[in-house]
């Protein structure tokens, strides 16, 4: 079933249900989420690590203005196995809910039986033969006086709309993992050229190098250095290759293809500007997994009531009507009454149990919560150090450029060492690539920040 269509007729049924269990003796979901959200940790008006005012973006995804991107997150929406299980649960969840809905409702068999005395050995003459036929509906019902079932049917419909909110978070995270591994993959192939360049660089002046201890204008122990570059330098290139391709074949993984490491990787982009980041009471109508854990524990209260509505008494009603080739006509009228008397503390313990179950969700509710706070926090607290720290780096990767340039410029006319060379050359290498190491942690914190403010990617 495709996800959409997954997505549409759990939640339509969902709703259809929870309407249906609006009974007596069932709280209505609204006012126990409500009563849920009342319970999470105080927030402030808004966030502390950095505040933007606006409404949450939605569309996210197509903040980062890569097609390329938008592409493969398509792909990974279609063939991620992990998604598939998700809405795998979303079917299970709608099934179970539909099972319990079917008790509430009353049930219809038919049955028969035919005896042919023909194929008995003691009747011998045809005198003794007879035949017997019957057929007859059965009709039974069990009425819900007391809202057991309702409660039993609000607790899967709340189940099922967790396990959509389940499946929309895990789409979102997908969306958010498959960006990240994209621009995880810039970095590798910017680094990757990066390397390339410095081979290059370094056999130039390996060349000369060797010209020049030909000739007796240089020496054969920075011929040695040299050498000792290129290898260091191709070194690091095979480093970066390998890296390169594991990760390509981490995201083709990840989308759903064979990991043949064919997805040709991008330069990266900068990061946008800043984006609104709202207030921390929306996160609890926004974020898939704080809507889940809210109606996990509303799911849990209304199975608790259910368990101690087992103490009432219960109500059988049967009628068969029918058919019989010897007495004509048969039609009976079944009622019966149940109601436990002693069960040695059975439904007691069932209702404990139950109990400590509902405890639970509240404590994972606060904890969600609070995880949920701490990541957006965490996010906007990023995005100012590390632009700063982006353009610290800048002038890092201009000022030991330039120093790298005349050092490199004045050993070929015979000022100053190989040495001095190499450590400004070192110094160049290492501020070029944390700068593209940083672009990326800044493009991945993006990511981390959309997805913790609960924005949908599309």
């Amino acid at each position: 079933m495709k996800r959409t269509m997954i997505k549409t007729l759990a939640f339509s049924g969902a709703v259809a249900l929870m309407l249906s269990g609006c009974a007596h003796n069932v709280v209505p979901t609204k006012a126990l989420t409500d009563e849920v959200k009342a319970t999470g940790p105080q927030a402030p008006s808004h966030f502390k690590s950095s505040y933007l005012g606006g409404r949450v973006q939605d569309g996210w995804l197509r903040s980062f203005r890569d097609p390329t991107l938008n592409t493969l997150v398509k792909e990974a929406q279609k063939n991620n196995p992990n998604l598939m299980v998700a809405a795998s649960r979303v079917e299970r969840a709608a099934a179970m809910m539909q099972l319990t809905h079917s008790g509430m409702m009353p049930r219809l068999d038919l049955s028969g039986s035919f005896i042919d005395r023909n194929w008995d050995y003691n009747y011998k003459t045809r005198e003794d033969r007879h035949y017997r036929g019957q057929a007859y509906f059965g009709f039974g019902w069990e009425p819900d006086l007391w809202g057991r079932v309702a409660n039993e049917l609000s607790s899967d419909a709340e189940l099922t709309v967790a396990a959509l909110a389940d499946y929309e978070w895990a789409r979102q995270s997908l969306s958010a993992n498959t960006a990240k591994a994209w621009f995880l993959l810039g970095s590798d192939k910017e680094i990757t050229d990066f390397y390339a360049r410095l081979v290059r660089i370094q056999q130039e002046a390996q060349t000369i190098l060797e010209k020049r201890a030909k000739i007796g204008q240089g020496n054969m122990r920075d011929v040695h250095m040299i050498r000792g570059m290129v290898a260091e330098a191709s070194d690091g290139l095979q480093a970066a290759r390998a890296a390169k391709e594991r990760d390509t074949r981490a995201l083709e993984t990840l989308i759903g293809r064979y990991p043949s490491a064919s997805i040709r990787a991008r330069n990266l982009r900068a990061v946008a500007g800043r984006v609104p980041s709202g207030v921390p009471a929306d996160l609890l109508n926004r974020r898939p997994d704080i809507i889940a854990a809210q109606y996990r524990v509303a799911s849990a209260f209304h199975n608790t009531e259910a368990i101690k509505l087992l103490r009432l008494p219960r109500i059988n009603i049967g009628i068969n009507l029918g058919y019989d080739s010897i007495e004509q006509a048969m039609s009976k009228l079944i009622g019966g009454l149940f109601m436990p008397v002693f069960d040695a503390g059975k439904i007691q313990a069932q209702i404990d149990a139950a109990t400590a179950d509902q405890k639970a969700a509240i404590a994972n509710y606060k904890k969600v919560v609070l995880r949920a706070y701490r990541e957006v926090e965490n996010a906007l607290a990023n995005e100012r150090y590390l632009a700063r720290r982006y353009a610290y780096l800048n002038t890092m990767v201009r000022e030991y450029k330039s120093a790298y340039d005349m050092t490199d410029k004045n050993y070929k006319i015979g000022q100053g060492t190989i040495l001095d060379v190499l450590q400004a050359q070192s110094k160049w290498i290492n501020a070029r690539i944390l700068r593209t190491q940083l672009m990326k942690e800044r493009l991945i914190n993006r990511i981390n920040l959309h997805l913790a403010l609960g924005g949908s990617f599309k």
